[in-house]
């Protein structure tokens, strides 16, 4: 008899708690390693909206260098290799004092971005209180995402607005 419970002692194999402690210890990791994974993917996002911004950029110097005025539609800012990403959205405001402001985002992330050619680059919207932004430096095409479909977002349509004194 003794043999036998021996036998059975010998016997490999996991225990439930050993199979709970590990499927614990995963659940863990999983956890941790989801939220960081997720707000990596977001940042890819807004470095692609940050890149539409400076590429729409170059475009519009290339037009003014090339025909002497800033392209004032979709059209002629295409013809000059203004291009966005798919899944963002881009927006572009020709000044009357002759600089252009820049509105793009991510339709997922929803983070707006805007170049003042005025101020040279990148700048940072103000954000108030409630989260909503605000640009005293220029009249911004948007300063909220105008939607967060990223299908919306595929067409290559780029808005185009120039402003009249």
């Amino acid at each position: 008899m003794l043999t036998r419970i021996n036998k059975h002692r010998d016997e490999a194999g996991f225990t439930l708690i050993e199979l709970l402690v590990v499927v614990i210890i995963i659940g863990i990791l999983a956890a941790i390693a989801i939220p960081v994974f997720l707000n990596q993917r977001n940042s890819a996002r807004n470095a692609g909206a940050e890149s539409d911004a400076r590429n729409l950029a170059i475009a519009m110097e290339s037009a003014y260098t090339t025909d002497g005025s800033y392209p004032e539609n979709t059209a002629e800012l295409t013809a000059a290799g203004g291009t966005k990403s798919q899944g963002n959205h881009a927006a572009v405001s020709v000044e009357t004092d002759g600089s252009y402001i820049i509105s793009t985002c991510s339709a997922e992330s929803g983070d707006v971005f805007l170049y003042d050619s005025g101020a040279g680059g990148l700048v940072d919207p103000a954000k108030a209180a409630d989260g909503t932004l605000s640009y005293a430096g220029g009249t911004a095409p948007w300063l909220a995402c105008p939607g967060t479909d990223p299908a919306a977002a595929t067409t290559s349509d780029i808005g185009v607005t120039v402003r009249t004194a």
